[in-house]
């Protein structure tokens, strides 16, 4: 972005203060400069706008802040700079969660990633990646979160040069990182405990990475301090008696500054850290400070962290009626938990069928799919069983095998094996519905994932897909198409198998109709 006459570093200099702690002093100096700039649709006012949304939103100023929104919105598409046009579109996104107001989300979120999608400015690009990055954390959909904050930090590009930038990206990945796993705590699952003790893992090594920047870019005041903290906070367990030292002094750092906030997080953080020590009055006392921190406007995901921090904490010194509301308490996050899929989903459905152009999405579906038949691939496919056991929802799983594959590719080279595999993918999504999974789950081997199938689904399914592949053999004027046959085998919850062994005993029906096929 071009300078004028300063403007764009006193713009930065605002940003800077609005994020960490002076929103107040930020949005005087912004009412000064949009003065100055003029009413004229330009760059700098498109900053000015969008840094004064930021200021709205750390102030908890939600009708300032959806002003500011509108206003650099109308500049961005003046000027023909998408990249305005997606940060903004953020920030409302985001205000408005934080105000229970809603608004489409869905909508919104569809909008900022096509706006991000057709912006040719790395910095502004940037910036929208942690503005949807924050987005999707507060509306708990980590897997879209986290690859927008990790692109944020991949570049580390600032339209304004922001010196503090590198900091904030590698803090937002510590946070989410974490918001993800104590989610995953809540539910009560330990198969869960891998991928919380990753998340874990993968929280402290960000926190570490920003203290890095951190002090090898010299940042000082509310930087340090929350280095410090989300470092400490990654590590409650490892090394508690560390984390206590260090969350008691940030947690009254920030308060000092303002951001209670950050205080009341502290202080949960502070409390867990206590009770690993064994020390429950601490804890107890630490977890009621950061109940009465905590603001009223804060992030349900923080109030959620502080709340059930507080309940686990006078549970674990033994009371009853506390031990009750955390069983409680679990029901319910289980329940979220399942309207939190639902709403990954419709946001991922959302995205693809407005056929949206954008780098993660690209992504996301190519670690998805099968280069050769370009059905889903086995990544794919345990996402979608993980959906199903995390909803709780009936699902059948089909198993296929390309019986004659080896000796097709021994006669005749793998190029014709290839265009069998590719066949039989084209033949298994032509057979099912739109919503039903179908990946190549390694070599000859195909499996088909109904989701909430009726009673004759699957196996009404499985007699299409046979009549299907006997066509193709019976016309085929290739003889590698003319030797295709398949071994199929069906498992549904719905008659009493657990969602965990459906792949298992759909294999096993399908070994046992390769050998009856054979007698």
């Amino acid at each position: 972005m071009r300078d004028t006459s300063g403007v764009t570093a006193r713009i930065a200099a605002a940003m800077t203060r609005a994020q960490s702690g002076n929103p107040a002093e930020a949005a005087i100096e912004l009412n000064r400069l949009l003065t100055e700039v003029g009413p004229e649709p330009s760059p700098e006012r498109a900053a000015a706008e969008y840094v004064r949304a930021v200021a709205a939103h750390h102030a908890t100023d939600a009708v300032e802040a959806l002003d500011a929104v509108d206003a650099c919105i109308r500049v961005a598409r003046a000027i023909d700079e998408p990249g305005w046009e997606a940060n903004a579109i953020a920030i409302r996104i985001v205000t408005l969660i934080r105000t229970g107001e809603g608004g489409d989300s869905v909508a919104d979120l569809v909008a900022a990633e096509n706006a991000l999608s057709r912006t040719r400015d790395l910095g502004l690009a940037g910036w929208a990646h942690t503005g949807l990055g924050y987005a999707y954390d507060l509306l708990r959909l980590y897997e879209l979160c986290i690859p927008h904050f990790e692109l944020a930090a991949e570049g580390d590009h600032d339209p304004l040069g922001l010196a503090e930038a590198p900091a904030i990206n590698r803090l937002n990945l510590a946070e989410s990182n974490l918001r993800w796993a104590h989610e995953l705590e809540r539910l009560g699952d330990t198969s869960y405990d891998d991928e919380i003790g990753q998340r874990r893992r993968d929280a402290h090594r960000w926190a570490g990475e920003a203290i890095e920047v951190i002090v090898r870019d010299d940042l000082l005041g509310y930087w340090p301090i929350a280095g410090r903290m989300w470092l400490a906070a990654s590590n409650d367990k490892s090394d508690a008696a560390e984390a206590v030292v260090t969350l008691k002094d940030c947690r009254d750092q920030m308060a000092k500054l303002g951001d209670l906030e950050l205080a009341a997080i502290a202080g949960a953080y502070l409390a867990k850290a206590y009770a690993v020590l064994g020390r429950l009055e601490d804890a107890t006392e630490a977890a009621h400070r950061a109940g009465s921190d905590l603001p009223p406007t804060s992030d349900p995901p923080v109030e959620a962290l502080v709340r059930h921090t507080a309940v686990q904490i006078v549970a674990e010194s033994g009371d009853g009626g506390a031990a009750t509301g955390l069983q409680y308490a679990r029901a319910i996050t289980r329940g979220w938990w399942a309207e939190r899929l639902r709403g990954l989903y419709a946001v991922r459905s959302a995205l693809a069928n407005h056929e949206l152009s954008i780098r993660h999405d690209a992504e996301w579906r190519a670690a998805r799919e099968d280069p050769l038949t370009g059905v889903g691939n086995r990544r794919a496919l345990d996402e979608r069983m993980s959906v199903a056991h995390d909803a709780s929802r009936s699902v059948a799983v089909i198993a296929i095998d390309v019986d004659n594959l080896k000796v097709i590719n021994d006669s005749y080279g793998h190029a014709c094996g290839d265009e069998v595999l590719r066949r039989v993918g084209h033949l298994l999504t032509e057979q099912c519905r739109a919503e039903d999974v179908v990946a190549r789950a390694g070599g000859d081997e195909f499996v088909v994932v109904l989701d909430k199938p009726d009673e004759r689904g699957a196996r009404e399914l499985v007699e299409r897909i046979k009549l299907a592949a006997d066509r193709v053999a019976a016309t085929a004027g290739e003889p590698w198409f003319a030797m295709l046959r398949l071994s199929i085998g069906q498992a549904s919850s719905t008659d009493g198998t657990a969602v965990g062994e459906l792949l298992a005993e759909a294999d096993r029906q399908m070994y046992a109709d390769k050998r009856r096929r054979r007698v």
